[in-house]
């Protein structure tokens, strides 16, 4: 399993069920970090974005990936 893959495993246990993310290497270090959610899941229970970026890439840097940045995508609010 890749270091990307762990780190995206790791943040995946930490969120609400209903809850997935994405790490998803847009370049070199440059990060986004998309989640889905299904119906059950609760988007206002969501820990802010600076939470969920730090968590983020600190399980990447632990692993030995560089970060430059990193964004987060958030589904449309459901309807």
């Amino acid at each position: 399993m890749s270091a990307q893959a762990e780190a995206e495993q790791e943040l995946n246990a930490m969120l609400d069920e209903g809850v997935t993310a994405q790490l998803v290497d847009v370049d070199a270090g440059v990060y986004e970090l998309r989640l889905a959610m299904d119906e059950s899941a609760c988007a206002d229970c969501l820990v802010p974005d600076p939470t969920l970026v730090s968590i983020a890439t600190d399980a990447l840097q632990r692993r030995g990936v560089p970060v430059a940045s990193m964004s987060v995508l958030r589904p449309a609010a459901h309807a």
